[in-house]
């Protein structure tokens, strides 16, 4: 801090309303620490304000004068007014980024994954977010329905940008029917009015075969091309579904549907893409369920859409070539097993083959079949532990086993609350947990 802070105590509750930001932690040596806030405590206002969540923490302490008054653990009120550094942290996290509850989905999609999850999962998977909070700060997509006048002005008093967009369908009828949500319509022309006051987007169609694919399809990429340059891309993914959904329109993309969709994304690509760049792109899934190769990394335009499964395995393919150039020649003598999903078992299968090459490595590359979600989802990133204990289960023994870093959250815990500890106490073994073929090698070699 360049100047001394002002430091008042007062004793007695503050009464302070939702929304406060309890504080989880505050770095040693920082300007919280030598004002003397401390883990459980309540940062109640910044400069008079309230902050709504971190958003507001981030832009609001960004300044050279601040006032910051603090709600303590035991129930009294510490007032601080001093200058900074505008670029200097403050020091603190907090035990939730948003400060008042999240904005939940007012639409019943029928392709809702979150409604397609089976019972005894952590409870976040059942939470459905549509936040348009969430999609500055993380990239999560929100389909805008459920923003009000308030939300739009803060999106652009504060630049809020990039925000992740679902758009699905532009048709009006098809949207609402897609949403199940007779006000669908709210959250094409929230886009459409944020594009216009200059806020970047990232869209996204989920295409459901017989619904929103063919003629449909190139419809909203052709309305929502009109958006630009607010809107940077468009991300074509194909419908994701369990054994639980029961929807009778719903089904999955065959592979002549899904070659089919490609075509169409090349087309679009072609004809958009005059400006730089391919502003259209495909799911990896749907290159790996119609078996054509995966386009080259210059594809992806810098992968801006990676979380929601475009670009991904490209990346995988290029670090398993890279770990191939790097292989070792001699590993210590081990037998291990790679766990991952079926389309891991085809993206890595060149990878393991080199590593059985190596006369110590007995390693089995296992795909384990989703029979949480049914079967009939293939992504490394939603396997669970009993899924994976039956995987092992009935082979030799395991010196160790390696599990997809993927298939765990933030916590280390996967979509059944077990985590890799579980399954190494079930196994009486080694479990890890690798992100890629290069961290494989490491632990073959003794790394970890």
């Amino acid at each position: 801090m360049s100047s001394p802070a002002a430091v008042v105590t007062i004793d007695g509750p503050m009464r302070v309303r939702e929304p406060r930001a309890q504080i989880a932690g505050v770095e040693p040596g920082s300007i919280a620490d030598q004002l003397g806030v401390r883990p459980g405590d309540r940062l109640a206002r910044i400069n008079g304000e309230p902050p709504r969540d971190v958003i507001d923490y981030q832009l609001w302490t960004a300044a050279e004068e601040l006032e910051l008054v603090f709600e303590t653990a035991g129930g009294e009120t510490l007032a601080c007014a001093f200058q900074k550094d505008p670029a200097e942290d403050l020091g603190l996290t907090f035990a939730d980024e948003l400060f008042v509850p999240l904005r939940t989905c007012n639409n019943g999609c029928l392709f809702c994954f979150v409604l397609q999850a089976p019972v005894g999962l952590r409870p976040t998977v059942y939470v459905k977010d549509d936040d348009y909070r969430l999609s500055f700060l993380h990239g999560n997509f929100t389909t805008l329905t459920n923003l009000t006048e308030a939300h739009f002005e803060r999106i652009v008093a504060q630049r809020l940008s990039p925000l992740y967009v679902s758009v699905h369908a532009s048709d009006p009828a098809l949207r609402r029917q897609l949403l199940d949500n007779q006000k669908a319509d709210a959250g094409w022309d929230y886009l459409v009015r944020l594009c216009a006051a200059g806020i970047e987007c990232h869209t996204q169609i989920v295409v459901c075969p017989g619904l929103n694919d063919a003629a449909e399809l190139d419809r909203t990429i052709g309305d929502v091309a009109r958006l630009r340059p607010a809107v940077q891309t468009i991300g074509v993914v194909p419908v994701g579904l369990t054994r639980f959904q029961a929807h009778p329109l719903m089904r999955p993309m065959t592979a002549a549907e899904a070659a089919a969709t490609l075509d169409q994304v090349d087309a679009q690509r072609a004809r958009l893409g005059s400006r730089g760049d391919g502003f259209v792109y495909a799911a990896d899934e749907q290159y790996l369920n119609a078996s054509l190769p995966l386009p080259p990394a210059a594809y992806y335009d810098g992968f801006a859409q990676i979380e929601n499964g475009i670009g991904p395995s490209r990346l995988l393919l290029d670090q398993v070539a890279e770990a191939l150039r790097r292989l070792p020649h001699k590993l210590p003598k081990q037998r291990v097993a790679v766990l991952t999903g079926g389309y891991g078992a085809t993206l890595l299968a060149d990878f393991a083959a080199a590593l059985r090459g190596i006369e110590s490595v007995d390693l089995e590359l296992i795909p384990v079949r989703n029979e949480l979600f049914g079967g009939n989802v293939s992504c490394a990133g939603l396997l669970c532990g009993r899924d994976m204990l039956a995987a092992l289960a009935g082979r030799p023994p395991f010196d160790r086993v390696i599990l997809p870093a993927r298939a765990l959250n933030d916590e280390g815990v996967l979509l059944d609350d077990l985590t890799p500890h579980d399954l190494a106490a079930r196994l009486g073994i080694p479990v890890g947990a690798c992100a890629t073929p290069a961290e494989v090698v490491a632990v073959l070699r003794g790394g970890r």
